[in-house]
């Protein structure tokens, strides 16, 4: 009896064994593959859906794992804050991007979170690094794990979503120049720019891109846009042309060209940086855009985002090609994923006779500042704004001997009586908030950190949208809960669609257990379960 019992916990033990074994036999991806697309929406793909080529939106959707219920957890300031949660794991109270900008009290200036003063510019004069990215990433914990093997690149249209797509620790990133029409980066990557990009802009590659006409790539009447307005004609918009006659930029950033750089220079450092070769994973982050020129809508309705859409459509096919001939889908995890931004801008609500508007915060600072003098005395007691957040004046409130938390509360009370605004707390209650970690307050105080947050912060009501002194949106989305495409494909990924309520910050513990890497060290998500199943 002593000897069955003997072998039974052998067998056990062989049996655990073995299984482990396999586990850990289990080959990750060779290479990863992240596709950020800005203002993309899963209804624009649902409608273009009978219009793509089956290698592209189709191939990478339709035989992924497609997550339907996901939402960011933060209060929308831009694609900067955005990504950084998405790639780290985490919130701006951890991570510190709460948007793109924010109001620096020292100099009384209004600068990008990736404005770095000690790190030179490379093709450029603008000093930019990850430096304010107050945690690590998906990307750094791939490199920390495995340093002097893993290769990680970020290719972008804008500085802030390279610097955050390639975290602190990627070789290489890059972002283009739309007024010398080139690829510029920042010295802060160890390989500065990467001779990829550099070859582009010696050879001419960029600027022969880059100067292509944008017309329609098929008839007009073809598109759903066109059927709808039987007045539309055909249309050709220069690249190279200036937005207006006061400013060197083009139109660059808005049109297929943009994409179409992007993608030329993601598969010329799959090329020249061998990724994908071994066993050890490696990291590819492309940023795309399905913005147009003058845009005003976010729904489709013309021609030029329809023709942006397919353009895209037809490079993510060529760029999957280029994968699989080099590395293997099989062997390669891509993952597709977006910004925050509302189904419907105000213009689009307003025309439908819907409440909504644009809150711009000249006047209103203005009209607070007047209120508090009738109260307080002839002094400036605003010194700044910048993205919901009302910076005051504490060095003349300690002065004047006034209790800062009874301000505060002044101005909480007077901030609602603005047309747009939902609500406004001082700074203390914001970083006290609790609650269901779904609900707007707690969306507030997660997109809240110490070092930027101003003394009263405000909320706008459903529909309105905030434009900043240039009359630029300050995030995209003011939807109570803001929700976005995210599919995962190719490697050991089962074709299904997920249900499950997920979040953003749920993509890079996720992309952890693929990797088997750690989470990075502020992250708050989970592995989305049903992939692993």
């Amino acid at each position: 009896m002593k000897k069955l019992k003997i072998n039974i916990l052998v067998f056990f033990l062989l049996v655990f064994q073995c299984v482990a074994l396999g586990q850990a036999t289990v080959e990750p991806p060779r290479l990863v593959v992240g596709i950020m697309v800005d203002g993309l929406q899963q209804k624009h793909l649902d409608m273009l859906w009978s219009y793509f080529d089956p290698a592209g939106f189709k191939k990478i959707v339709g035989e992924g794992a497609r997550c339907r219920n996901v939402n960011y957890n933060i209060v929308s300031g831009g694609n900067v804050s955005d990504i950084a949660t998405a790639m780290t794991g985490s919130v701006p109270y951890y991570h510190g991007i709460t948007g793109n900008n924010f109001y620096y009290r020292t100099n009384d200036k209004v600068r990008p979170y990736i404005y770095d003063d000690q790190e030179i510019g490379i093709g450029t004069t603008e000093m930019y690094s990850a430096y304010n990215l107050l945690s690590s990433t998906i990307v750094d914990e791939l490199m920390m794990t495995y340093p002097g093997r893993a290769k990680s690149y970020a290719v972008a249209i804008n500085p802030g979503e390279a610097i955050m797509l390639g975290g602190h620790t990627a070789k290489s990133v890059a972002w283009m120049d739309d007024i010398k029409h080139k690829w510029i980066t920042t010295g802060y990557y160890k390989d500065g720019l990467c001779k990829s990009a550099d070859n582009m802009n010696v050879s001419g590659t960029f600027k022969t891109i880059s100067s292509r006409d944008w017309r329609p790539m098929y008839d007009i009447n073809t598109y759903l846009s066109a059927t709808k307005d039987s007045k539309k004609t055909d249309f050709n918009i220069r690249p190279t042309d200036l937005k207006n006659k006061n400013s060197n930029v083009t139109w660059l950033k808005n049109t297929p060209s943009a994409n179409s750089l992007v993608a030329d220079l993601g598969i010329r450092i799959l090329n020249d940086e061998k990724l994908g070769q071994d066993n050890i994973t490696d990291m590819l982050m492309l940023q795309f855009t399905v913005r147009t020129p003058n845009e005003k809508v976010f729904s489709l309705q013309s021609v030029e985002k329809e023709d942006m859409y397919l353009r895209l459509d037809k490079e993510i096919q060529n760029l999957l090609q280029k994968i699989d001939v080099k590395v293997g889908l099989d062997k390669t995890l891509v993952f597709l994923f977006a910004n925050q931004t509302d189904i419907h801008s105000p213009k689009e609500l307003g025309e439908n006779s819907i409440p909504a508007g644009y809150f711009s915060a000249n006047r209103s600072m203005a009209l607070l500042n007047t209120y508090l003098m009738a109260m307080y005395g002839q002094e400036k007691w605003v010194i700044g704004y910048y993205g919901k957040n009302i910076y005051l004046n504490k060095q003349k409130i300690e002065e004047k001997k006034i209790n800062f938390s009874d301000f505060q509360k002044v101005v909480a009370g007077f901030m609602p009586e603005f047309e747009g605004i939902q609500a406004a707390y001082p700074a203390q209650e914001v970083l006290a908030m609790g609650g269901d970690s779904n609900s707007e307050i707690a969306r507030l105080r997660n997109s809240t950190h110490k070092n930027s947050m101003g003394d009263v912060i405000i909320t706008l009501m459903p529909g309105w949208l905030e434009l900043d002194s240039d009359f630029r949106p300050v995030g995209e989305s003011n939807a109570i809960t803001s929700y976005m495409p995210l599919v995962f494909y190719g490697w050991k990924i089962k074709p299904s669609v997920i249900n499950t309520a997920y979040q953003v910050i749920d993509i890079a513990p996720t992309l952890s257990r693929m990797l088997n890497i750690p989470f990075p060290n502020a992250a708050l998500g989970k592995p989305i379960k049903e992939i692993f199943e």
